[in-house]
């Protein structure tokens, strides 16, 4: 019989294959990309303006000196911080769903592991037939059944690779949630920390104002003030007061964010949160690095990497199919039709030989499969390079922002000493009856703006570092893991 060419040229294929012993599909590479030596001189704050030449330099320094991102928040020096995020590894839901996946892609892997090895079966029976003119004869049965896919072409393994790199890519998840988890925690805390102290300021200008409505108010009982004026400082009075609900409200939703995060009721943590406490201050040195360590640190990019590993595999899995199945099937055991002579010699039975197939007619159907899965594997890479380009977008923009956040605060700095100047002048000035009174009350008002500002400005850097943090992958090494990583 003639083969036509396609199944000549598989059958040659087959036949090298399984003398070689090869592993069918491409081979699993880490995809290749090429970083950048430096950050973007874009994060890096260039004054364009006369006014903006004369800013103040940041009051912490970014350097490209290796980054020790392990345990980053306690660079912030805050023990309540550390606190909640010590509660937060043993407590948060999403964490210990993303570990419970890690031990489901673990289990999947070993159970796909075992079909390396025979599979064997105990059996055991008793039959008794007969029919109406005989009394019948009895038959007795007990042994061993195995079975043994033999793997020549490596699709078994291909498919254990896949699951391995599944069960790589569940501990990368794993990792990324408690880094999202970590910034989010910090992230609500220093807002929190800046909320209340907004709302210390807001306070403290509540009571001059107060007290600046009153005098007026005894002004006018004297003879010497004017209504305007004390409506102007009773309309400032009102505008101020307005905004404590508001700064309440976001402060008791901080509380529950919190408590949520720590696996929590909402009002769990609000007690021991309700004392003010600092903003907390940001480090003098902050190392991150360079580019390229940004490929070893980031959870989404290893896991994305893991992915693509788990696709290249796949293919083989699927060319797996164009290929003979050979297995290797046995027998041992005892069968007798008299109990007493079971498990005599004379009674021991067995069997061995090889099975084949290969599905045939199937021809389209496989190479549809082959055509899927390449095409999965093509899309796991574009994703790992869309990762990695966020990732480095990410650090950019995180640096960028925490550059010029500092040197807006310390202008704010700046704004709020002047604007105090101009309150002590205006009021001096007024004591004396050289200007109006609506000077002090616009002086006042610039004050306060300045000094709210001024907080929320704290608030951003703080929260601008836990971005950087994030950003550059750190903090994951501390959350641990019930199961260790595979060598590929």
């Amino acid at each position: 019989m003639r083969l036509n060419k396609p199944l000549a040229a598989l059958t040659l294929a087959t036949i090298c294959t399984a003398l070689t012993g090869c592993m069918v599909g491409p081979s699993i590479r880490a995809p290749k990309t090429t970083m950048p030596a430096h950050w973007a001189k874009s994060a890096q704050f260039h004054p364009t303006t006369t006014a903006a030449a004369t800013m103040p330099a940041p009051i912490s320094k970014v350097t490209s000196a290796p980054a020790h991102l392990a345990q980053w928040w306690t660079n912030f020096h805050d023990p309540e911080l550390t606190l909640l995020i010590n509660r937060a590894a043993r407590g948060n839901l999403t964490l210990q769903e993303a570990t419970q996946q890690i031990i489901e892609s673990r289990e999947i892997r070993d159970a796909a592991s075992a079909n390396l090895g025979p599979f064997v079966t105990g059996v055991g029976s008793y039959q008794h037939s007969g029919n109406f003119r005989h009394s019948g004869s009895n038959l007795y049965q007990a042994g061993f059944d195995a079975t043994w896919e033999l793997d020549f072409f490596g699709q078994v393994r291909r498919g254990i690779q896949a699951d391995n790199a599944n069960y790589r890519a569940a501990i990368e998840n794993q990792r990324g949630v408690w880094l999202t988890l970590l910034s989010e925690l910090a992230d609500d805390y220093m807002t929190l920390r800046g909320v209340q102290r907004q709302i210390a300021v807001t306070v403290a200008n509540l009571k001059t104002q107060r007290h600046t409505v009153v005098i007026l108010q005894q002004q006018i009982g004297g003879g010497m003030g004017t209504s305007l004026a004390l409506a102007n400082a009773s309309a400032q009075l009102a505008t101020t007061e307005s905004q404590l609900p508001e700064l309440r409200i976001q402060e008791k939703q901080l509380f529950y964010a919190l408590s949520i995060l720590i696996g929590q009721p909402p009002q769990a943590l609000e007690k021991q949160l309700s004392v003010p406490r600092p903003i907390p201050a940001i480090p003098p040195v902050v190392p991150i690095g360079l580019p390229s360590k940004l490929l070893l640190r980031r959870p989404d990019v290893r896991q994305a990497e893991e992915q693509y590993a788990a696709a290249t595999a796949n293919v083989g899995v699927a060319e797996g199919n164009l290929f003979p199945q050979f297995t290797m099937n046995g027998n041992l055991g005892f069968a007798a039709s008299d109990a007493a002579k079971w498990f005599d010699a004379s009674s021991l039975t067995y069997g061995i030989g090889p099975n084949v197939s290969w599905s045939i007619l199937n021809w389209g159907q496989v190479q549809s499969n082959i055509h899927l899965q390449k095409a999965i594997r093509i899309q796991a890479f574009l994703n790992y390079r869309q990762t990695v380009l966020q990732a480095l977008d990410d650090v950019n923009s995180a640096l960028a922002a925490y550059t010029r956040e500092q040197q807006h605060e310390k202008l704010l700095v700046e704004a709020v000493a002047q604007n105090q100047k101009a309150v002590n002048y205006s009021t001096q000035l007024y004591a004396n009856g050289l200007t109006d009174f609506l000077n002090v009350l616009s002086a006042q008002e610039a004050l306060f703006t300045s000094q709210d500002a001024l907080v929320q400005s704290q608030s951003a850097v703080c929260t601008d570092l836990v971005a950087l943090y994030k950003a550059l992958g750190g903090g994951w090494e501390s959350v641990g893991s019930a199961v260790q990583k595979p060598a590929r």
